[in-house]
């Protein structure tokens, strides 16, 4: 048995997992401080102004005390107080309704449920759950858990439902391995099992993780099951998401068939087959296949051991629902009361009157639980219908969407749920094409700040797709335009003044006036950088200034030379010096100054007669 458990612990959730799934006890509990409740940063106070009763100064006194430690407050409303069990699905409180306290409601607990991780990474989770919880409140059955609603806190996801007293079957189970429970209770249990199975399949729900961790066994001894919240609907046709929310949770193989394992559609025979299990394990106390899926024990050729507290009947009737193949099992709940819990008594004719009697019993409670049923079905839609426009009051459409969507899940023939629905849609697309517009026109108005026109019609263009006749979109293609004439208006002018500038630049360089030169051509690039005459222009200075500088220094030489020549009396030297000065440039006044002064005292001392060199 070891042997067969350690196998399977890949595959079957242990207790302390399957609690947080299930278990709503008030049992052992940690302490409120070690709750660990995700992005409790964005819960929020509670406040209800101009209310001074009694019990909305005790609601007050729980908020302060929450906020120095002591639990969590979810919606201004749930005070989660101690953690009663964690698992797949997430984490189960138990949560003071602080609307109750303030109601002095002499009970005012609950339990909720915090969806974990998965739940919220998935974009479809929060509409699928919300429509999940719907069918579950229409399961209005003293069998099944109640469930409340379903909300959010932020992106913190979370249901609410009544707080049970006792413990879950798995725990009972651990308690009594290998012996199993006394048959009368069994019995009692599988019948409150089997009438909250049968309630359900004749809604069209299929549990689909039916297991000892989702049955909870009250105090009175009474069972419920748990998590129909995450229950399949039997028509798949009729959801309008592909997500599926029973997916979220880990299958449980020990409890699921052949076609389960195989990911086939699912059938009424698959909860049959699990709540077979459950019932021979309560019976047993150890699972009819040693915690095998129905897949592994048909490959293995496993038989359920025979139970000897059940007469040769009843044995007939559990080995049918315990069946491997589809083909071979009982079909459905009803079939499987009848064989197992028989309504005729052949041994007491006279029975049938009282028999009889029962029957009309059953059919008027039957007939009363249905309108107890529909009449809490419409009490949904009414509250749903009312927080929707409550939302689309407050422009919060995300929300109307969603309530509304649950009220025409539950009666898509309701045309004010329809009706909003549509309208909370619209103003939604609405809202985020808008959204995405001004952050598009956003980008656009940067860029035409920057004076990138070619950016900013790329954005506008990029905005138009979304919307041509938004306003923002023909204010920007306003601005754009005008902006697009005052750039072509300003590069005319630009144009204009490198023209003049150039011409100024040209002349000046024609009169040698190199300074003039370079100061109309730094106007130049300053206006165009990469102006290709005045780039070369201002080569053309830098070469003829560099040229002079060669002339100047070759002239101041031979200057220097002639100088030195005229000192010495050697004038015909000073005279062709200055000529070659001359030759570099004929305009050099001193040279010519020089050379005119040497040929004249060169005349003077011939005249007088001196020999001169």
């Amino acid at each position: 048995m070891a042997d067969n458990e350690e196998s399977n612990k890949t595959h079957v959730r242990g207790a302390a997992e399957d609690e947080a799934e299930g278990v709503l006890s008030v049992g052992s509990v940690s302490n409120a401080s070690q709750l660990d409740v995700p992005n409790a940063t964005q819960f929020t106070q509670y406040s209800a102004p101009h209310n001074h009763s009694t019990g909305f100064a005790q609601a007050r006194e729980l908020v302060k005390q929450s906020q120095s430690g002591k639990g969590k407050l979810l919606k201004k409303r749930f005070l989660l107080e101690d953690v009663l069990g964690h698992g797949g699905m997430g984490t189960v409180y138990k949560t003071k309704d602080l609307r109750k306290v303030e109601a002095e409601d002499p009970n005012p607990y609950i339990a909720t449920k915090v969806l974990n991780q998965d739940f919220k990474d998935h974009p479809d989770a929060f509409v699928t759950l919300q429509q999940e919880t719907a069918k579950s409140q229409t399961l209005a059955h003293p069998n099944i858990v109640t469930v409340h609603d379903f909300d959010r806190e932020g992106d913190t996801l979370f249901m609410t439902m009544e707080l049970l007293e006792g413990q879950p079957l798995d725990q009972l189970l651990k308690a009594q391995r290998n012996r199993g429970l006394a048959k009368d209770q069994v019995w009692a249990i599988a019948k409150d099992l089997c009438a909250a199975l049968a309630y359900a399949h004749q809604r069209q729900l299929i549990h689909a993780d039916f297991k000892p961790g989702n049955v909870f066994v009250n105090t009175d001894g009474s069972a419920k099951v748990l998590d129909f919240g995450i229950a399949r609907a039997a028509s798949k046709e009729a959801q309008k998401h592909k997500f599926d929310a029973g997916q979220l949770g880990a299958l449980t193989p020990a409890y699921a068939t052949i076609e389960m394992v195989k990911d086939e559609p699912l059938g009424f025979s698959d909860d049959v087959y699990a709540l077979a299990c459950v019932i021979y394990e309560m019976l047993a106390g150890r699972h009819p296949y040693n915690n095998r899926s129905a897949l592994e024990a048909y490959q293995q050729k496993m038989v359920p051991k025979r139970l000897d507290k059940l007469s040769a009947r009843e044995w007939k009737a559990l080995s049918h629902a315990l069946a491997l193949t589809k083909a071979e099992r009982t079909a459905s709940i009803t079939q499987f009361v009848d064989e197992l819990f028989p309504r005729r008594n052949p041994l007491i004719l006279t029975s049938a009157v009282g028999m009889a009697l029962v029957s009309l019993a059953g059919a008027a409670w039957f007939a009363y639980s249905q309108h107890q049923a529909q009449q809490k079905v419409q009490a949904t839609i009414a509250e749903k219908i009312t927080r929707a426009q409550i939302c689309f009051a407050a422009q919060d459409f995300g929300c109307a969407i969603e309530q509304s969507l649950v009220a025409t899940n539950l009666a898509p023939d309701n045309s004010a749920a329809r009706q909003l629905l549509l309208a909370a849609q619209q103003a939604q697309d609405q809202r985020i094409q808008d959204e995405k517009i001004s952050e598009l026109i956003g980008e656009a108005q940067q860029c035409l700040q920057q004076q990138d026109l070619d950016c900013a019609a790329l954005y506008l263009q990029k905005a138009e797709s979304v919307g041509v006749h938004n306003s923002q979109v023909i204010s920007f293609h306003e601005a754009l335009s005008v902006a697009r004439a005052q750039q072509a208006q300003s590069a005319i002018q630009k144009q204009q003044q490198i023209a003049d500038a150039m011409a100024m630049a040209n002349n000046c360089f024609s009169d040698k006036n190199y300074s003039c030169t370079v100061n109309s051509v730094d106007r130049v690039l300053a206006l165009d950088p990469a102006h290709a005459e005045a780039i070369s222009l201002k080569q053309k200075i830098a070469s003829t200034k560099e040229q002079e500088g060669a002339l100047a220094g070759k002239i101041s030489r031979l200057m220097a030379d002639a100088q030195s020549c005229i000192e010495k009396k050697n004038y015909s030297c000073a005279i062709a010096k200055a000529e070659s000065v001359l030759e570099l440039d004929a305009g050099y006044q001193p040279a010519t100054e020089l050379k005119m002064r040497a040929q004249e005292t060169q005349r003077k001392l011939k005249e007088t007669g001196f020999t001169i060199k």
